[in-house]
């Protein structure tokens, strides 16, 4: 599946709130998220511009469990890349599987996130501990869709939400790793 994503720094969410309920977004869920990313053994995924990350989202039954693997981006205006999730049971056996792989644990990004829905879209206000404050818009590309009237549908939308600069490619952990490297 490919994703069509772009990121944006903000500095506060309360505008944006706001602006989503003028435009009739329709606030899902709250959640935690930690996801902890892994290094490849044959490649440096810093290097190629991918991911592979093991997601836990606390639920009233347990946990959500998620492994994602994020190819490289595709273009140089969003985060738009092929993206493979599988469900999963156990965390500290999958990495353990991983490990004795040969992927290395790199870090632990935290984020507590608020999902917003518009028609097809998935609008997220995320607060990434250690890195700030960001909101997402991303929608998956269906088979014929034309990729490039998606991404203009989705800066259509940061416009709406008065967002038209701070736009972010790095991922969360680039930017974490960044913060710690100055």
């Amino acid at each position: 599946m490919l994703e069509v994503e772009v990121k944006a720094h903000i500095s506060d969410f309360e505008e944006i709130k706001d602006k989503l309920v003028e435009i009739c977004a329709v606030r899902q869920r709250n959640e935690h998220q930690e996801d902890i990313y892994f290094n490849a053994p044959h490649k440096d995924f810093a290097q190629t511009d991918e991911a592979l990350r093991i997601r836990k989202i606390p639920r009233k039954e347990g946990y959500e469990i998620i492994l994602t693997y994020k190819g490289a981006k595709l273009d140089e205006s969003s985060k738009t890349r092929q993206e493979i999730e599988v469900e999963i049971d156990n965390p500290k056996k999958m990495g353990l599987i991983l490990e004795n792989l040969g992927f290395n644990p790199v870090k632990t990004i935290k984020k507590d996130r608020t999902i917003y829905l518009l028609d097809e879209y998935i609008i997220t206000l995320d607060k990434v501990w250690e890195v700030g404050n960001f909101v997402e818009i991303e929608r998956d590309l269906t088979e014929g869709e034309d990729y490039q009237e998606i991404l203009d549908k989705i800066f259509e939308l940061y416009s709406k939400l008065g967002i038209n600069d701070g736009f972010e490619r790095r991922s969360y952990l680039e930017l974490l790793e960044l913060g710690s490297n100055e």
